[in-house]
Formats: structure tokens, C-alpha cells, sequence
């Protein structure tokens, strides 16, 4: 097998990992240039008789199906290709090259409360979205996780055991159970509802509260006591120092009935940002970034080389494995300083309060100078090092909120010290968050440096077009949008994009027809059923604008404005009391929102009130 191409195109460099019902593979692509490297999945099956091995094409279909749906995230695998070949079924992925969560979660060894909050929050964003997206991954567990190398961001792989409750008939609306009767995770990660093989989203959060759990004691979940009485699990006298709110969080997370859980990410997240202590106030919530371990003194190294990945022996890992799991880690950069020493011999011992480094990096300063040094020597430091760094506010009494130092401007220069391949996805992402921060002129210089370096980034283009709508210069915004399809075909978010500049110049008919495409591509996408809502009220077709937002309504409860586009459109059809219920809904969650204030007020004067 060693000497065939797969699909005629993937010529496999060695074998990855091994279980139960599949195999891995690292692969060249042949058919690109540079025959970049991916990773093969392929689904073993053991008895090829018609009737299993059209299961076999169900399971695969769904598994590609839900890849290609979620693959735009940043921090998921993107699904490159599947096919069957010889009654063999293979999914080619993106390759992820980074350390397993698993390898840093070591038992006896618990990790500090602020590294267990932001590990908590990084990893309820990602299912977040996926909960967005309406499918349940099923399977959250450390070996799960990649600290991916090039920027040290979390990857969440393995979709192999996913629902998709949207296509489910018999989900139940309220709880978001499903009709699967087979039960599929991992034990300890599993809560009571999923043994039974009923899922719900909040069988994820249950998932990611044992991660967090089990970073915080150091104990694997499989060796925590039950309350006898109630089933739950007895771990806070595990973690004495733990603070009682986050340990309440937790507790939520874990409950066993599923009805006194968060009952999806998102609700997890808020209440997780909404702790007193919590780690607010950084760019975004906080920052990730990567140096790897220098050969020949500052100069950065790219770890995982071909002869670094090695066979690991569990299903469905969908990443190379680094022999080396120390090339990245999880460290919190101010533990340790408020004592006045440095941690694991990486910085020098302070000598006085005024040199000690603060919550963010920046030394105690009598001076700016002094400051600015502390910067420089501070970057040094950490190259050498070869450790995640972790950019956190925190006292001896616990964290608190980022108020005063600024710290983008830290993390621009050292990312522009990068390798070019990791920079352009650095310069990329910093557009992509300052384009969130409105800062639209700041945010088109990064996307267009990214494109200097790497003239075929996608996400670079995509960005450059999004930016550009928002300065309200949609002709060269449908530039860019085309020059991101044009080099990466399956971009839903590029072809939604490029919708909004073709509203925007008023070609309404245009936008419809490529709101329906985006709709087509990925139908969770909520955003793109009420963009064609909108246009679709535009062009007074208001029953079928009320259509696409019930659609959109589906995905996501909580968009403002899909509420007021259902209010606008139940309003043209004279459906007042419809009109009231969905434009409340709409202030509701945004009471300062004009556009509902204003048709709120036309509604009632209808009726006369």
C-alpha cells in the first residue's frame, strides 16, 4: 500500500496512528506544488458486505459533510478532500503540527486556576461555534486538542463520532437530544445522557468541564468519587485553593442531569467570562503566541520535521505528533514574579520591585526607558525559551481585569518576528481582530503586508474584503472577495462577503443569488439566511423573507438582526401582534438597536396604541 497513490494524488510518507476503525496517515499532495503535506484518514472495514459498507459511506458521508461545514474556523482542521477508492473510504485534511493537550496534562502535576480559565475559554470558544453550526462533537478530550506550533492556538479535531442535530427528525427542539441510540465517546468525558446514546449539546459541556477539572487536580477523570446520594462528582477536595466561583462553574458543567447544565458552550462561555476574577480586557480574552526553540541563537527553528512525527496508537487522530512535547507549553508568564523569582530558570531574579516583570510582560517602570528595555529583554527571553507564552493579568489575590498597559503593540512586534510562513497567519489574524475593533485603515495594512508575503492567503483576501465593505468601498471589495474564491474554492464566507459589496452597490438580485449559493455551501451558517432575508425584504418578497429568517432564527436565537428583519416583514404583511413579538425579542437583546426602536414605533401606530 506504502507504494500507491491514494486518490491518484497522495503519496504516503508514513503511517500516523491506529485504531479500532481507522488508520492515519501522513501524505504529500502530488498534485499541488511543493507537494505540501496532509493527513489521510482511513475508515477500516472489516466486513465489506453491501449492507455494511453502505453504513460505512453514511458514517463517512456525515463526517465530511460536518468538515466541510465547520473547516472555515481557524482552530478545526480543514477538510481537503474525501472519495472512496477499492471500497476504502479516506478523508484528506489539513495537517496540524503541534503538541496533543494530553501530552501537557500530566496526572499528579494540576495546573494554576488562571491556566485552567483560559484553557477553559479558549476551548468553549471553538465548541461554541461548533454548537453554532448545530453538531455535536461528542468526543472533547485532551488527545483531541493540538497546541497547534505555528501560532499556539488550540486545534479541536476528530469529528469521526459528530451529530448533526440540525438533520435530525426526531431532536428535540428544547433539549437538543437526538434520536442516536449508540453511544459513542470516551469514558470519564462521558456524561449519563450520552452512555444511553442520547447527546445533547450539553454532553460537550459536560466534556470540557472534566478537561478542566482534571487540569485543575491533576487526577484523570476515571479516578474522581461520586457523591453517593446524588451521583455528582466529588472533586473540589481534590483543588482546596480553588475559587468558589469557578468551581461553580464547574460544577455546572459537570452536573449529571443535563437539565442543571449550561445546555450549550456559548452559556458556558458567558458564565465563564463573567466570573469575578476573570481574565477580561486582553486583545480578544487573551493571547497565544509560539516561539520555537532556536538552532543557532535567535534564530527560530520550524519543529516537526518528517523524521519528528511519530505512530501514535489511537483512533482518529487527525495530527502529526511531535516526539518533543515540550517544543510548546502552556506558561503563565507572571507566575512566580510576584515572589520575586523567575520561573524554571528562563529570566533572571528580580532585585527589586521596580525590575520585577508586571501581569502583561512589561517591567515595574520608574521610567519608560526602563520600561522599553524590559520589552526588549523580555522578547529575548522568550525566543530563547522555546515556551507558549501566555499573556495574563493576575495578583496574588487572583486575576483581575487588564486596565492600564497596552499590550498589541508587544505582540505585533514580536510576531513580526515570525518565520514568513507563521507571520502571514499572525498578520492575518491581528487584521482580522482589529477589523472586529472597527479600525478598519490599521486592519487593511495588515491584511495587504499578509498578501505581500504570501500572494495566495486566502484569509488575507477575505479580510482585505470585509474591511473594504466596511469603509464602503464595495466595488474593490468584490476584488478581493473573487481573489479569495480564487484561491481557495470552498469559501462560503468569501462568497457571503462578496454578497454584502453587491448589496451594498445596490445589485440586489446579485446578493440574493449569492446569499442562495453561501446558503447552499454551509446552511448553518446563520448569518447568510439573514442577509437573504434582508434582500429578499428589499425586494418586497416578505413571506419569503420570513422564510429565510425563521432558517436563520433556527441557527442562531440571539441575532438582533434577524429579529428586527422578521418584525420588518411581518409588518408589510400586516401581522402586527407577529410584528410586536419579534421586534420585543429584537430590543431584548439589544435595546439600544435603532432600526427595531423605529419599526416597534410604525407597529404601533398601526394599531393605534
Amino acid at each position: 500500500m506504502e507504494q500507491t497513490l491514494l486518490g491518484g494524488r497522495y503519496q504516503i510518507l508514513r503511517r500516523l496512528g491506529s485504531g479500532g476503525f481507522s488508520r492515519t496517515f501522513l501524505v504529500s499532495d502530488l498534485h499541488l506544488p511543493n507537494h505540501p503535506r496532509c493527513v489521510i484518514k482511513q475508515l477500516k472495514v472489516q466486513d465489506k458486505d453491501t449492507g455494511t459498507l453502505d453504513m460505512a459511506r453514511r458514517l463517512f458521508g456525515t463526517e465530511a459533510r460536518v468538515l466541510y461545514q465547520l473547516g472555515n474556523h481557524p482552530q478545526i482542521p480543514a477538510l481537503l478532500a474525501h472519495f472512496e477508492e477499492k471500497r476504502e473510504f479516506y478523508l484528506a485534511q489539513e495537517y496540524i503540527e503541534g503538541s496533543r493537550l494530553s501530552r501537557q496534562i500530566e496526572e499528579g502535576k494540576p495546573w494554576s486556576e488562571t491556566r485552567v480559565v483560559l484553557l477553559l475559554q479558549e476551548v468553549l470558544e471553538i465548541l461554541a461555534f461548533v454548537h453554532r453550526q448545530q453538531v455535536i462533537h461528542r468526543d472533547i478530550k485532551p488527545s483531541n486538542l493540538i497546541r497547534r506550533h505555528r501560532d499556539g492556538k488550540l486545534v479541536l479535531i476528530d469529528f469521526g463520532a459528530v451529530k448533526q442535530v440540525s438533520t435530525s427528525p426526531l431532536m428535540d427542539a428544547e433539549t437538543g437530544a437526538t434520536n442516536l441510540t449508540v453511544a459513542i465517546g470516551t469514558h470519564g468525558y462521558m456524561p449519563n445522557e450520552q452512555y444511553a446514546g442520547k447527546p445533547r449539546f450539553s454532553s460537550d459541556v459536560y466534556a470540557v468541564g472534566i478537561l478542566g477539572i482534571r487540569a485543575l487536580t491533576g487526577i484523570a477523570p476515571q479516578k474522581l468519587d461520586e457523591d453517593p446520594v446524588t451521583s455528582e462528582l466529588d472533586w473540589r477536595k481534590q483543588a482546596p485553593s480553588v475559587s468558589s466561583s469557578l468551581a461553580h462553574v464547574l460544577d455546572m458543567m459537570v452536573r449529571y442531569d443535563f437539565r442543571d447544565r449550561y445546555p450549550t458552550a456559548q452559556e458556558a462561555l458567558e458564565a465563564l467570562q463573567n466570573l469575578p476574577n476573570s481574565c477580561q480586557g486582553l486583545i480578544g480574552n487573551h493571547i497565544y503566541q509560539t516561539w520555537m526553540k532556536g538552532a543557532h541563537g535567535l534564530k527560530p527553528m520550524l519543529s516537526g520535521s518528517l523524521a519528528e512525527a511519530t505512530e501514535v496508537d489511537e483512533a482518529s487522530e487527525l495530527t502529526a505528533v511531535i516526539k518533543d512535547p515540550d517544543s510548546t507549553s502552556l506558561f503563565p508568564l507572571d507566575a512566580g514574579f510576584t515572589n520575586g523569582h523567575s520561573p524554571e530558570g528562563v529570566l533572571p531574579q528580580a532585585t527589586s520591585s521596580s525590575q520585577r516583570v508586571n501581569r502583561l510582560g512589561f517591567w515595574r517602570r520608574p521610567t519608560v526607558m526602563a520600561s522599553l528595555v524590559g520589552v526588549g529583554m523580555l522578547a529575548v527571553a522568550l525566543w530563547q525559551s522555546g515556551l507558549t507564552v501566555a499573556f495574563e493579568p493576575k495578583t496574588s489575590d487572583g486575576m483581575v481585569a487588564f486596565q492600564s498597559a497596552d499590550p498589541p503593540d508587544l505582540a505585533l512586534n514580536l510576531g513580526m518576528l515570525l518565520p514568513p510562513a507563521e507571520k502571514v497567519v499572525f498578520l492575518t489574524d491581528q487584521g482580522d481582530s482589529l477589523l472586529k475593533k472597527g479600525r478598519y485603515p490599521d486592519a487593511l495594512g495588515l491584511y495587504d503586508e499578509a498578501i505581500q508575503i504570501k500572494s495566495d492567503h486566502a484569509p488575507a483576501y477575505l479580510g482585505r474584503c470585509k474591511t473594504l465593505i466596511a469603509l464602503k468601498r464595495p466595488s474593490e471589495a468584490i476584488v478581493a472577495c473573487d481573489d479569495a474564491l480564487a484561491y481557495s474554492a470552498y469559501y462560503p464566507d468569501a462568497v457571503r462577503s462578496k454578497g454584502n459589496a453587491e448589496e451594498q452597490q445596490g445589485r440586489l438580485l446579485a446578493a440574493l443569488a449569492l446569499y442562495e449559493q453561501t446558503n447552499q455551501k454551509m446552511p448553518a451558517m446563520s448569518q447568510a439566511w439573514v442577509d437573504r432575508g434582508r434582500v429578499l425584504q428589499k425586494l418586497g418578497r416578505s413571506a419569503e423573507a420570513i422564510e429565510a429568517i425563521e432558517r436563520a432564527i433556527a441557527y442562531d436565537r440571539d441575532s438582533v438582526e434577524a429579529w428586527t428583519v422578521r418584525g420588518e416583514a411581518t409588518l408589510a404583511l400586516k401581522r402586527y401582534e407577529q410584528s410586536i413579538l419579534a421586534l420585543e425579542k429584537a430590543l431584548q437583546l439589544d435595546p439600544d438597536h435603532e432600526p427595531a426602536i423605529a419599526l416597534r414605533q410604525q407597529v404601533r401606530q398601526a394599531l393605534g396604541r
